[in-house]
């Protein structure tokens, strides 16, 4: 059993290997580096979110956060806009832009990811959505 566990932990490991890679090979083509794209990925899911908000998800400095919102202003791909309860916050949203990048991007990276899945049956993939799905994530 245990070495069952080891192997599977490992091929975890191995295909986020292989899907970092495949991002790596998507970002470029649209000119933005990972921790953007999961900046923007991050306010689509969460639309009326702050710069802290941002930089505990990450794990990054205020500093830093401010040098990344700053990027993704002058490409137009967030505003922040005036917290309408607080005066020393600023509401971080995606633009329209930001939007469509993200879901170019997504549809990019997932056609890539896409290609794991090719030599299976979809006998085999229904199986291991089921797998997939049990999942606690």
């Amino acid at each position: 059993m245990e070495n069952d566990q080891e192997l599977i932990t490992t091929k975890f490991r191995e295909i986020k290997n292989v899907i970092s890679s495949y991002l790596m090979q998507v970002l470029p083509h649209f000119q933005i580096t990972p921790i953007m794209m999961y900046v923007l990925e991050f306010l689509r899911k969460h639309p009326e979110c702050i710069a802290v908000d941002i930089s505990n998800e990450f794990g990054l400095t205020r500093g830093a956060i401010t040098q990344l919102l700053d990027k993704l202003e002058l490409q137009g791909l967030v505003i922040r806009k005036p917290h309408p309860t607080s005066r020393r916050s600023q509401l971080v949203q995606m633009t329209d832009k930001g939007n469509e990048l993200i879901i170019n991007i997504l549809a990019a990276y997932n056609k890539k990811i896409e290609q794991l899945f090719t030599p299976y049956s979809k006998e085999e993939l229904a199986a291991l959505k089921q797998l997939l799905e049990k999942l606690p994530l």
